[in-house]
């Protein structure tokens, strides 16, 4: 979707029309053409938008292009449609899940703000949520008070956190880690036909491109926090995960 039109419109309730034409309009692409509008890479759509490989700064490329993506099973008329723009949906999330069906995935906030640092190009890295920001003006209002990067992605993600707490049903709300060790079925929580998943998935969460020396220094200021970083995980989480990345531990 174009995100950055939502901004023009009047109020949240005009947004969630126009999200409604916008899942008509994609349905009826589907059922009638085969086709959606998305990210891909080659034709598919990819588990991240970052490549496996980087640059010269040892930074993720991006890989994705924004096209039509054809799929070739058939659907019925009932098929169910996901559209994922965490941002804009996040900062609207009041509205949003009094019309739609509205899930969230959680991932640990270590390894959550680690990736973000390792996207030479996600506006995140330098503390910002561009669309966020100007969906949610008390969200910009307290980052520009907030002159740290690293305090601002805190900020940042304990404003995901406490929106999905507030908004959301816990039922609504999914664990990275769980569907990893779930091989997908966790996902069945939200939609009944993943209790057929057998995905062979892999954590990220220790990824070979995230900065160790940065992940510690991360770790470190997340466990002098309160709040609503720990609605969805514990300090202990964020400990293992600290361990795990120190030379005795199990991956590095």
């Amino acid at each position: 979707m174009k995100v950055w039109d939502f901004p023009k419109c009047r109020d949240a309730n005009v947004i969630a029309d126009v999200i409604e034409k916008f899942c008509a309009e994609t349905r009826r692409t589907l059922g009638e053409h085969g086709y959606a509008l998305s990210k891909h890479a080659a034709g598919q759509v990819p588990d991240n938008v970052a490549a496996d490989q980087v640059n010269q700064r040892g930074v993720r490329l991006r890989h994705t292009e924004h096209e039509k993506v054809f799929v070739e099973e058939p659907l019925n008329e009932n098929f169910t449609l996901a559209i994922k723009h965490p941002a804009a949906f996040t900062a609207l999330i009041e509205t949003l899940s009094k019309r739609f069906e509205c899930f969230a995935i959680v991932r640990n906030p270590l390894a959550t703000i680690a990736s973000w640092n390792s996207l030479d190009w996600f506006p995140l890295k330098d503390g910002h949520l561009p669309v966020g920001e100007k969906l949610d003006v008390d969200l910009a209002r307290d980052l520009a008070k907030i002159a740290d990067v690293m305090d601002r992605q805190i900020h940042i993600l304990e404003w995901f956190y406490d929106r999905f707490r507030r908004f959301l049903k816990e039922s609504a709300v999914i664990k990275y880690e769980g569907l990893i060790e779930s091989r997908g079925r966790e996902l069945a929580k939200c939609f009944p036909a993943a209790t057929q998943l057998d995905e062979n998935l892999t954590s990220k969460n220790v990824s070979e491109f995230y900065d160790r020396a940065l992940m510690t220094e991360i770790g470190g200021r997340l466990l002098k926090r309160d709040g609503a970083l720990w609605d969805f995980y514990n300090k202990r989480d964020v400990e293992n995960l600290l361990s795990a990345i120190t030379p005795s531990g199990t991956n590095r």
